[in-house]
């Protein structure tokens, strides 16, 4: 019955282009996206323990990697977007074992200098067009009144995809190595998991999604600048949403993004003062729900969401 739930659920948000307008269909593309990154966040972050907040590294990269694609290779901008996926999980599998010489808080902070360093060699690669930024040459790839619903779509697969990819990993042997490791690691150790191969398989596939997700918003803007695309701010909704849903939860990215377009929407006539009102409502909610809004919810939802129990 859930899973009969969850399909039609996802049905009717495929359906949504046909017959919302377009202001409805960007806003759900960027539910979407925001889910997506969330989920692919959580998996590292609320599942393994391992910190990031460099993030947003991999959503800039991602959406280069569709441009570049796109523009220098003549991809498909549909077949681009999984590929600047795969793209940023090379990378990813690239760094990992410089990064993962640091613990903890290094760690956090090493990923953000990655992406740090990322930003400064893009704003200043004529390649990739400076800090002026690209447009996306691929655009022309799609006619234009389906710019809108492809990029929603796209969206939605990245977010359903990830969604399934972190409930499957938590259900089989692999989660449970995953939560050992994160649980004790000298007894996770001790019963044969290998921290180093369990943290690369995790960090290597949330940069992927990242990255998708990442190409998926660059899709829709049609241009990409280094100050769009390794924006700060990216990295805070992440963490915002996901903590503020409940971390470590599946159903945490859904509920944290909610809440956070409900109340950035619903506030969106006062200017900037819907920071205040999530700021503030953050600090109740971790007073009240220190494991987030799932944790009141989880008396109510199905089962299949709960792959993780707070301590």
């Amino acid at each position: 019955m859930t899973r009969i739930l969850a399909i039609g659920a996802v049905l009717i948000l495929a359906s949504l282009p046909f017959w919302a307008d377009r202001g409805v269909i960007f806003l759900g593309m960027e539910i979407l996206v925001v889910v997506a990154l969330a989920q692919a966040w959580n998996l590292p972050a609320g599942y393994g323990g391992l910190l990031s907040l460099g993030h947003h590294g991999f959503v800039g990269l991602g959406g280069y990697a569709l441009y570049v694609l796109s523009r220098d290779l003549g991809m498909h901008v549909l077949v681009a977007i999984p590929l600047a996926g795969v793209v940023t999980a090379i990378f990813a599998l690239f760094i990992a074992p410089i990064l993962f010489r640091l613990r903890e808080v290094y760690f956090a902070v090493g990923m953000w200098v990655a992406a740090e360093i990322l930003r400064i060699l893009v704003s200043r690669s004529d390649w990739l067009g400076g800090a002026s930024g690209l447009p996306l040459s691929g655009a022309r790839d799609l006619p234009r009144a389906w710019m809108g619903p492809s990029a929603y779509w796209m969206a939605l697969t990245a977010a359903v995809g990830t969604t399934l990819l972190v409930w499957a990993l938590m259900r089989s042997s692999f989660g449970l190595r995953l939560r050992a490791l994160r649980d004790d690691e000298a007894a996770a150790r001790a019963i044969g998991v290998k921290p180093h191969r369990v943290r690369l398989i995790v960090f290597v596939l949330s940069a992927g999604a990242t990255g998708m997700a990442g190409a998926t918003m660059f899709f829709s803007s049609l241009f990409i600048s280094p100050l769009a695309a390794f924006d700060m701010g990216w990295i805070v909704t992440i963490v915002f949403v996901t903590l503020i849903g409940g971390l470590g939860r599946l159903s945490g990215p859904f509920l944290g993004a909610a809440f956070y377009f409900l109340l950035r929407e619903g506030l969106a006539d006062y200017g900037n003062w819907y920071l205040i009102a999530l700021g503030a409502a953050a600090m109740a909610i971790m007073l009240v729900l220190p494991g987030g809004l799932a944790s009141l919810s989880d008396r109510f939802t199905p089962s299949f969401t709960k792959t993780k129990e707070q301590p």
